[in-house]
């Protein structure tokens, strides 16, 4: 939608501006050139405003957030049930910005095809960490971590993403990623059937990301409690 909205003020600058030039080039000494030449302008940085907003992100606005949702993450409503979750999580950070859950089933969502994204970036489909950017914890001032090229950890974490949300128990997160960032277990593409792979994320190690596969129905119980990583976009 945003793009056929750019799309029609395209056009409609496009008319004003042939609108205007005739009459600037017609009628030189026209007292109405001023207001017309104002539309113009007016026009102008409506377009230049809407395109801007069309492609505001984090990543050049400000800081990008990466924090763990509470309650337990609904493990069989998809991709879309995990973003849905993101954003409306009690302890999402305050701000404007939509939140992704760092989450794979392998085709809707998927970091690499190949161990670390050995393809580059074309291997990523709807990827959540954008590359080559440093993220922070929810307070907007404790640094977790910077992703390389390819949109991935690739190195230890300098601090864990959430330590608020640990309470000796649920310190697992879903991930349905592998240790190199290849598809893993997701609990039959979050349909809550099988296994899931897990990560927990209170180390500062990447490869936590992919700690363990367990049963999805453990998951949502009294012992881990699965959550989900929410990134801001």
């Amino acid at each position: 939608m945003k793009d056929l909205s750019n799309f029609r003020s395209d056009i409609k600058l496009i008319i004003v501006s042939f609108i205007c030039f005739t009459f600037v080039s017609c009628e030189p000494n026209n007292s109405d050139n001023t207001a017309v030449a104002s539309a113009l302008a007016l026009v102008t940085n409506n377009s230049s405003s809407s395109s801007s907003s069309a492609t505001s992100s984090c990543a050049t606005t400000g800081t990008c957030k990466i924090f763990i949702s509470n309650p337990t993450a609904p493990m069989n409503a998809g991709i879309s049930g995990f973003d849905n979750h993101c954003n409306n999580s009690a302890n999402k950070p305050s701000g404007s910005h939509t939140y992704k859950a760092l989450i794979s089933d392998g085709v809707k969502r998927r970091a690499c095809s190949t161990a670390n994204c050995s393809g580059g970036t074309s291997e990523n489909i709807d990827w959540v960490l954008k590359p080559n950017q440093q993220y922070k914890r929810k307070d907007g001032t404790t640094i977790i971590a910077t992703t390389n090229a390819n949109g991935i950890f690739v190195s230890s974490l300098t601090n864990v993403i959430d330590p608020d949300m640990f309470d000796g128990a649920s310190d697992h997160v879903f991930t349905g990623v592998n240790a190199d960032w290849t598809p893993g277990d997701d609990c039959s593409d979050w349909t809550g059937i099988g296994n899931a792979m897990t990560g927990a994320y209170l180390y500062a190690d990447f490869r936590t990301f992919a700690e363990n596969s367990r049963n999805c129905n453990t998951m949502v119980g009294n012992v881990y409690k699965g959550k989900a990583i929410c990134v801001e976009q």
